[in-house]
């Protein structure tokens, strides 16, 4: 029962996160530049993939956000860039809990039982 009520805190909470990154996606800006576009596979490249993809697959899709969201800080850090700002990124990929915890105690129930 909990591992459901994760689960679905988790789809919900990646569709608010998804409309925002589509909503962020359409405003019109200047070209990035290249180290933007990297940072941009991570974020909001693989941790929207993993996003999705954690509602079929929990565990694969919390490892490719989280892939993502450690990649972009990475990126960052490496390229010494100062786009990573606030706690915006994290927030975004908070979902990824949820999905993470579900998976987490789905998979003990199915070890525990005989």
């Amino acid at each position: 029962m909990l591992a459901t009520a994760f689960q679905w805190i988790g789809r919900l909470s990646s569709i608010v996160v998804l409309t925002f990154i589509l909503l962020s996606a359409t405003v019109p800006a200047a070209s990035p530049t290249n180290k933007q576009l990297v940072a941009l596979i991570f974020f909001p490249g693989l941790v929207g993939i993993g996003l999705i993809l954690a509602w079929w697959r929990e565990d694969l899709g919390a490892i490719v956000a989280t892939a993502g969201l450690v990649g972009f800080y990475a990126w960052n850090a490496i390229s010494g860039a100062q786009f990573a700002r606030g706690p915006w990124f994290v927030i975004c990929w908070a979902p990824t809990l949820f999905f993470a915890a579900s998976w987490v105690l789905r998979h003990r129930q199915l070890i525990k039982s005989p």
